[in-house]
């Protein structure tokens, strides 16, 4: 019917007038339509019956209802990295090939995202063994029970690395601007470890460190920063600290000083850094500290002891 269509009401004036025996031209000027348009109008209603146009099918889909069934399949178990390889051998079976582009719309469409795979603890079976006889252990902890535990833990921070993707909103021609821009090395800059506690009283006092952890360190950490941060919880209340099973907390000099110590320590399954609270709040420091340049480990000494001391005591 031309470039535009015209209302069917239209059309059907076109029939009724030319079954009163108007010829084309006379209905076009009557009706202010061109003389194709009454044509295809007349052609239409004889041919089909109607004054409405076709349901549109669009453009023919590359995949049938099997071939789409057949390609959710190639994405099973390990065969979910490359589309160009599920393109490859998807089209062995088509009777014309498709492109790796059509496979990622068809992806798309069918609900799958292109992620990066979420990181787990590998556990063999005694590790998954060790946990549930742990969370069998503890089962019926209360409230009261937990608010007494120490989470501890150590971490290591670097000078030029962060341990999440940085991202920010920025324009394109923004892009080489110093404040979007991440600083890089060959090395990651220096490296400063730190040890820490939270439990519902607030957290320990940290330990910064320059050197790597061992056995005598880990001692000096119980007999000083834990002890002196203990001192300062509810005096009334009998705490007990968590560690993992890290070489340096299972030495026997580190043995010694916890029952010197008279420390109530928490039994802990091994491989469970995920049943650690204080976890997270590593990740939470390192966005901080991505917050600001940092281009020395006199200053990331700095910025942790900083960003420890403001902790929000109710996070």
């Amino acid at each position: 019917m031309g470039k535009k269509s015209i209302d069917p009401y239209v059309r059907a004036q076109v029939v009724a007038l030319h079954d009163a025996g108007l010829n084309q031209v006379d209905i076009s000027k009557q009706l202010i339509v061109s003389r194709c348009c009454v044509q295809n109008a007349i052609k239409k209603y004889k041919q089909l019956g109607r004054f409405d146009d076709l349901k549109h099918t669009g453009r023919p889909k590359k995949l049938s209802g099997r071939e789409i069934r057949h390609l959710k399949r190639l994405f099973k178990g390990d065969s979910r990295h490359s589309a160009s390889k599920i393109a490859s051998d998807l089209n062995t079976s088509l009777p014309k090939s498709i492109t790796t582009r059509i496979i990622r719309r068809y992806l798309k469409d069918l609900g799958f995202d292109y992620v990066v795979k979420i990181k787990k603890q590998w556990l063999s079976g005694r590790h998954r063994q060790q946990r549930i006889a742990w969370c069998k252990q503890y089962l019926n902890w209360k409230k009261d029970d937990w608010r007494k535990v120490i989470f501890s833990d150590e971490s290591t921070f670097y000078v030029l690395k962060r341990k999440n993707q940085c991202k920010i909103w920025r324009l394109d021609k923004e892009k080489l601007l110093p404040e979007c821009l991440q600083q890089t090395n060959t090395g990651d800059g220096g490296k400063i470890g730190i040890w820490g506690g939270i439990s519902c009283f607030g957290t320990t006092i940290a330990k910064i460190y320059t050197e790597n952890m061992n056995g005598q360190l880990y001692c000096n950490i119980l007999q000083t920063e834990l002890k002196r941060s203990m001192a300062k919880f509810l005096k009334k209340t009998k705490m007990i600290y968590q560690q993992d099973l890290a070489p340096w907390h299972t030495s026997g000099i580190v043995k010694e000083k916890i029952t010197k110590l008279k420390l109530n320590v928490l039994d802990w399954a091994p491989k469970s850094p995920d049943l650690n609270p204080i976890e997270m709040l590593w990740s939470i420091v390192d966005k901080k500290l991505a917050s600001k340049p940092i281009y020395s480990r006199a200053s990331l000494v700095e910025r942790l002891q900083e960003e420890w001391n403001n902790i929000d005591q109710n996070l």
